[in-house]
């Protein structure tokens, strides 16, 4: 019995060639916007049709590359759904952070990596504005989105502490725990610090210390106030 050789992309005839690298550069369009864009911009943007943009965004979506949202506004009609990379920790997002903040003690390298955790909020596109929401789903969402995974969440007298099993930095955890809490407590914290008016108050995030010494089995306690 004969066993076919498996397809690579130049053994695909040249219109699927032509059709990945035009949804590559479609990919491009939506990695490089400074705010999530729609299909009439991508189409714009690349000359094409916006039937054209549409099916390529759908078939990033599906692929997991992007992700759609529903712009707020607008009138009747149509929703305007719109696109934005899909949120993700990437050791080279974190490594290009790294290079301008860390250093010094152990408690300094904590302070830093809460700096690195605000600006990688940013980065990967979690800190952003939500409707009216609980400081626990919030968290619980977020940590979701960016492969955190929660084992429980206890709420008492209005402080909630959710407490993570794993997480996407358990590598780093191993060598530099303090770092990886650091992350944890500063990109949670810039997350519900953008969204105290839909949370109705300010908390701050507070995170406690790993007692295997980086397993990354951490708890995020988050009490009220500013």
């Amino acid at each position: 019995m004969s066993v076919s050789a498996p397809r690579h992309d130049f053994d695909a005839p040249p219109s699927d060639r032509a059709a990945g690298q035009q949804r590559q550069k479609v990919l491009e369009v939506v990695r490089r916007a400074t705010a999530p864009v729609d299909a009439q911009q991508v189409a714009q943007a690349l000359r094409i049709h916006i039937t054209t943009a549409r099916f390529h965004l759908s078939t990033l979506e599906s692929q997991g590359a992007i992700r759609r949202r529903r712009a707020s506004g607008g009138g009747r009609g149509r929703p305007r759904l719109t696109y934005e990379p899909t949120p993700r920790l990437d050791y080279a997002d974190i490594v290009s952070l790294f290079a301008a903040h860390l250093g010094g003690t152990a408690e300094e390298r904590e302070q830093r990596a809460a700096r690195i955790g605000a600006d990688l909020a940013h980065r990967v596109r979690v800190a952003r504005r939500h409707a009216e929401t609980t400081v626990a789903d919030l968290v619980v969402e977020t940590l979701g989105e960016l492969g955190f995974q929660v084992r429980n969440v206890l709420t008492s007298f209005g402080e909630v502490t959710v407490q993570i099993c794993t997480c996407p930095l358990a590598e780093v955890a191993r060598t530099a725990p303090e770092v990886v809490r650091g992350i944890q407590q500063g990109l949670i914290q810039e997350v519900i610090d953008l969204d105290a008016d839909a949370l109705g108050g300010r908390y701050r995030v507070a995170v406690t210390p790993d007692p295997r010494a980086g397993s990354c089995e951490v708890g995020l306690t988050l009490r009220p106030g500013g």
